[in-house]
């Protein structure tokens, strides 16, 4: 390779140039075994990353700025066009619908009616404006490119239209017994972690701790407000009491079959597996 200083690489070139340099890899650089957490919007992965971080890694993410669980579990997509393998299986955070190369898959789901209602709260707090929740309720969030409803997104996961090998985990079971689903991903990643480490990478990531970690070393995105929390409420069933009942009623129609296959308008649900 022309290590000249003013050679401008490109392609395979810049790939490796980029490795010599950072030992960062390509984002297209897969293993069959790596696990990709998947959910939309607002559905849990901020918690579910500091989770992994813990498992995984043991790095117990109350004491490390989100920067370094951005590292450990990386977003997956054209806008984090390199990454750093910290191991194999590598752990990934994507929003995406379904693709060939997501072979290992967590899906992170939550009732779609707490996601509209979660994500008007976030814009509401980047953009300091009003949110149109009708707007949300169909998909339309162009501030983060989302172009897509909720009931398509999780129905697009459950049709599993690659033959992923596909873990569920719902978001108000993540809330009744992280210890529980932590064990859970464990099992599905096939590594052996014991009881005491994963209570410890729960606690870390309680609401609380996580909250508290924002106030001590901020939140590392560029567009967060520094006076906001983003780790806001995080409660089941925020739509009883913050969704127009005009736009429920409209989002209902749409999403109302993906909420009952899933569970959510039953008046119990119990974990999809």
């Amino acid at each position: 390779m022309n290590d000249n200083p003013n050679m401008v690489f490109v392609g395979e070139e810049l790939e490796k140039k980029v490795y010599s340099l950072t030992n960062q890899v390509p984002n297209h650089q897969l293993d069959p075994s790596d696990v990709f957490l998947v959910g939309y919007m607002k559905s849990g992965t901020t918690w579910f990353r500091n989770l992994i971080a813990g498992a995984v890694y043991g790095v117990i993410s109350e004491h490390v700025p989100y920067a370094i669980i951005w590292e450990l579990v990386p977003n997956h997509g054209p806008t984090k066009p390199f990454y750093k393998r910290y191991g194999t299986p590598m752990y990934f955070k994507v929003h995406d619908f379904p693709r060939p190369q997501y072979k290992r898959v967590v899906f992170l789901v939550r009732d779609g009616r707490d996601v509209v209602v979660s994500l008007a709260h976030h814009l509401k707090n980047v953009y300091k404006d009003d949110v149109d929740m009708a707007k949300l309720a169909k998909g339309e969030a162009p501030q983060f490119s989302i172009q897509y409803e909720w009931y398509k997104h999780a129905d697009a996961w459950l049709s599993n239209p690659y033959g992923a090998e596909i873990m569920i985990v719902k978001y108000e079971e993540l809330k009744a017994d992280p210890l529980r689903e932590l064990r859970r991903f464990c099992q599905f990643a096939g590594i052996d972690r014991d009881d005491a480490l994963l209570a410890r990478a729960v606690e870390a990531a309680s609401f609380e701790n996580m909250r508290d970690k924002e106030d001590r070393l901020g939140m590392d995105y560029r567009t967060w407000p520094k006076d906001r929390h983003f780790v806001r409420r995080g409660t089941v069933g925020s739509h009883e009491d913050e969704f127009p009942p005009a736009v429920l009623e409209a989002f209902m129609r749409d999403a109302g079959d993906t909420l009952r296959k899933l569970g959510y308008l039953e008046r119990a649900t119990s974990p999809a597996r």
